[in-house]
C-alpha cells in the first residue's frame, strides 16, 4: 500500500470518527437535558401562605354584595375558617363558571375550585374532589299553577316539555340521564343561577332543577311565581371542593381540615346559620352520630 493511499485512509477514518463522536456527544447532551419541574399547587400554597380560590356566585351558597364587592355565604365562612386553621390567607382570585371551573387548576391560575361541586365521572377527568362538605337535595320546580308533574316525574320525559339546563352545571347531566326526551332550554356559562328559575316563572320553560337554598331565595323575592314539584328529590347532591389532577398533597391538606371542621361541628353550625328552613342541608355521618341529620 502506498504512503499516499494510507494517508488518505487515516484522514477518512479521523473524519468519520469525529462525526460519530459529535453525534454521540449531541445524543447524550440531549438525553440528559430536563424540562423545568412545575411547582405543585401544594408547594405554591405553602411557599406563599395563600390559597387562591376560583369561585362561583350562586344564590344561597356564595354571594357578592353589588355595592361593596364583599363576599358572604356558607362557602365563604367555611373557607375562611379552613384558612385560619391552616394559617393560610384565602384569596378569591377568579370568578369561574360551571363549564370552565377546572381549567384554571390545570393552568395554575388558582389552587382550588372553591365551590360545592357534585362529584361526577366526567368532572373527575378534569379535577380531583375533596371529601364532601355537605349534601343538598336537588329538586324540580315548575310554575306556581302547573301541577302536571307532581308525583309524576316521568311525564317530563317528553319532547313537548322544556327543561332548563345551565351549561356545565348538574342540570345538564340530570336532564340527559333522567329526561333524555325532554327539550333542553339551555343557558350559557356564567349566567346568573337565578335565571334558571326566572325562565320557568316567565313561561320560557316548563321545569327547572336546582338546590333548595337557591330556590328558597328566588321564591322569597318572587312570591307566587314558582313552586317545588311534589315528590322526592331528584338527587341528593354531595358538595365538594376541587383541586388539580394529581394534587394529592393539597387534597389531603384540605380533606384533613374538612374532617376537623366536621368533628368540631363548625360546618354544621355554619350551614344551620345560613339555612332559611329545615331540610336544606345534610351532613356526612360521623362515628358518634347517625347519617342524615339535616338542618
Amino acid at each position: 500500500m502506498s504512503r499516499v493511499r494510507l494517508f488518505l485512509i487515516l484522514i477518512l477514518a479521523a473524519l468519520v470518527g469525529g462525526g460519530a463522536a459529535s453525534v454521540t456527544t449531541r445524543y447524550f447532551l440531549q438525553g440528559t437535558s430536563t424540562a423545568p419541574v412545575r411547582e405543585s399547587a401544594y408547594a405554591r400554597v405553602m411557599r406563599t401562605g395563600t390559597l387562591r380560590c376560583g369561585y362561583i356566585v350562586f344564590p344561597g351558597l356564595f354571594a357578592r354584595d353589588p355595592n361593596t364587592g364583599v363576599f358572604s355565604g356558607p362557602i365563604v365562612d367555611i373557607l375562611q375558617e379552613m384558612g385560619k386553621q391552616l394559617s393560610l390567607k384565602v384569596e378569591w382570585t377568579e370568578e369561574i363558571g360551571f363549564s370552565n371551573a377546572f381549567e384554571g387548576l390545570k393552568s395554575g391560575r388558582y389552587d382550588a375550585a372553591c365551590f360545592l361541586f357534585t362529584q361526577t365521572p366526567g368532572r373527575a377527568r378534569a379535577n380531583e374532589f375533596t371529601e364532601p362538605v355537605v349534601f343538598m337535595p336537588y329538586n324540580l320546580y315548575s310554575r306556581a299553577d302547573d301541577t302536571r308533574f307532581d308525583h309524576a316525574f316521568a311525564k317530563i320525559n317528553d319532547s313537548s316539555v322544556k327543561v332548563v339546563v345551565l351549561e356545565g352545571e348538574m342540570s345538564q347531566t340530570v336532564r340527559a340521564e333522567e329526561f333524555p326526551n325532554a327539550t333542553p332550554w339551555a343557558l350559557t356559562n356564567l349566567t346568573d343561577a337565578s335565571q334558571v328559575l326566572l325562565d320557568v316563572s316567565l313561561g320560557k320553560a316548563d321545569v327547572a332543577m336546582t338546590v333548595s337554598p337557591s330556590a328558597f331565595l328566588f321564591m322569597q323575592k318572587n312570591s307566587g311565581k314558582i313552586r317545588r314539584v311534589e315528590g322526592p328529590p331528584l338527587r341528593m347532591q354531595p358538595g365538594s371542593f376541587g383541586v388539580g389532577v394529581g394534587e394529592e398533597e393539597l387534597k389531603s391538606l384540605l380533606n384533613t381540615t374538612i374532617t376537623a371542621l366536621h368533628n368540631t361541628g363548625f360546618i354544621e353550625r355554619t350551614f344551620h346559620h345560613h339555612a332559611a328552613e329545615p331540610g336544606m342541608f345534610f351532613f356526612p355521618a360521623t362515628p358518634w352520630k347517625a347519617a342524615g341529620a339535616g338542618s
